[in-house]
Formats: C-alpha cells, structure tokens, sequence
C-alpha cells in the first residue's frame, strides 16, 4: 500500500493539514470554515482512489493542537477512504484490488 505524505502548514495563522498526492496537494483548512476548499480536497482524494489503496500519514508531527488534531483526523480519514475504495472496487470504478 503507497503511503503518502501530509504535513500542517502554519501562513499568517491559517493552519491547514496539506497531502501530497504526487503532481498536486490536496489542502484540508484546519482553523477556517472553507467547505468549498474542503470539498476539493476531498475530490481529489476520491480521484485519487482509483489508481489505488493509499494511507496518509503526518510527517514532522509536533506537540501544538493543529497536529495532534490533525493526527486524528488523518486515522479517521484513513478509515474512510479504505471503505470508499472498497465500494469502488465493488462497482468496478478501480482497476485495482483492496489490499490491506
């Protein structure tokens, strides 16, 4: 299973949880209500999927609230993604098997 990399972004106090997703970055806000920027994110996620299962994991993870939340937030994801590509697999919408 392919890993990827997120990290948290601090600019002028606009945290947001960034992944890298090979030649783009799905960026998730963290400390601001942006749904539509949340709904991209997550777009490009599910876009994602069909090449294949992945996990994201935090890098340089620190002690501040923005990563441990983000932390969290990512075996939440993780969770979420397994099963969405597992229905993908089933409707035939990825040419590549779940593997765990």
């Amino acid at each position: 299973m392919e890993i990827l990399k997120a990290f948290v972004r601090v600019d002028k106090d606009k945290y947001t949880l960034e992944v890298e997703l090979g030649d783009e970055v799905a960026v998730i806000p963290l400390s601001q209500d942006q749904s539509n920027e949340v709904k991209e994110a997550f777009n490009k996620l599910i876009v994602r999927l069909k090449s294949g299962l992945f996990r994201i994991e935090l890098q340089e993870c620190e002690d501040d609230l923005f990563s441990q939340v983000s932390k969290e937030y990512l075996v939440q994801l993780n969770s979420e993604l397994a099963e969405v590509f597992g229905e993908m697999v089933s409707a035939g919408l990825s040419g590549r098997l779940l593997k765990a």
